[in-house]
């Protein structure tokens, strides 16, 4: 029986110091189980200019190793689809380049898939090293991809995964510019498991997930498959006109009774500051939307390829093993 091929894809992003000793511990993994296997590091334009000859240099010398150097920054999601695009194993495995996903724990995640027939398992942390900023940013991400994409329950988003190949193919047509992995593979399978995994502390580099790009990915999981923001607005107009209507009728009552003092100068300052806040939440929120569209059909495609690169000499050996 011909052994099934795995296709391990990384985005990189300004990783030179530390890339080669992830290559290597990958290589030392997947050959001691007997797969058989590509690397295919992806360059997300790193500011460290660097960067793409010390890939190079991988592809050089580790014969399985391929590498793709995008032309401009595309984001991770985005660099991660691009990998999928040229990926040719059977299971596409995702990890992220800073050791936080430990090599030694891709076994377990080709393990799972030999003994279940899941279309996807992820890795589920035992124990998370993230900050508390990032720890509460994944319990929401997670809990708004059960809401809007009916994401199984127990199931945790995490980038450190592996995928039957046709899932992947699926994923890699996605047209969008801001591409959600996780909702995107929970809109298109359920068929899902977990195995635990172990959760390392970043051991090189910073993380480039600030409090605002937390918001900025949150934000595009709603927007991307959802018009939640929209709804919130159109019921929150009902509200109001709700309230309007009350404040109207009590203050026509206190004019009958002649109670006032100023026929309706509290009731108009307040209703004018109410209202102006609402139609400006509401057209911004649409704007957002607008700008979106705008952005999808005239704007930069997601990614593009600048050099794909097998290494010299003609050595590289696909699917080696």
């Amino acid at each position: 029986m011909e052994k099934k091929k795995y296709s391990v894809v990384i985005p990189v992003y300004n990783s030179s110091a530390w890339i080669e000793e992830l290559v290597s511990q990958i290589e030392e993994v997947l050959t001691d189980i007997g797969v058989k296997y590509e690397i295919i590091l992806v360059n997300d334009r790193s500011p460290e200019l660097v960067t793409w000859s010390v890939l190079k240099k991988a592809a050089d010398v580790h014969a399985n190793v391929k590498c793709i150097n995008l032309q401009y920054n595309s984001g991770q999601f985005n660099a991660l689809l691009c990998g999928m695009k040229f990926a040719g194993g059977d299971y596409v495995i995702t990890m992220d380049d800073d050791f936080q996903h430990q090599p030694k724990e891709i076994r377990k995640l080709i393990l799972g898939m030999n003994e279940t027939h899941y279309d996807c398992i992820i890795g589920e942390y035992a124990h998370k090293e993230h900050n508390i900023i990032r720890r509460f940013g994944s319990k929401l991400a997670n809990w708004l991809a059960e809401k809007i994409y009916k994401k199984p329950k127990g199931i945790t988003s995490n980038s450190f995964r592996i995928m039957k190949h046709e899932l992947a193919e699926v994923l890699v047509n996605y047209k969008g510019k801001k591409p959600q992995i996780g909702p995107m593979i929970f809109s298109a399978t359920k068929n899902i498991g977990t195995v635990t995994i172990e959760h390392s502390r970043r051991k090189y580099g910073k993380s480039g997930y600030h409090p605002l790009r937390l918001i900025s990915e949150t934000f595009s999981i709603i927007t991307n498959a959802s018009t939640i923001p929209l709804d919130l607005v159109s019921i929150g107009g009902f509200f109001v006109a709700g309230v309007s209507f009350a404040i109207g009728f009590v203050y026509l009552i206190l004019y009958l009774t002649r109670k006032t003092t100023v026929p309706g100068f509290t009731a108009q300052i307040l209703v004018t500051t109410f209202f102006s806040g609402v139609i400006l939440l509401s057209i911004g929120m649409v704007g957002k939307y607008v700008g979106k569209i705008v952005q999808e059909l005239i704007g930069f495609p997601p990614y593009m390829v600048e050099e794909f690169y097998e290494g010299e000499n003609e050595k590289n050996e696909t699917f080696k093993n």
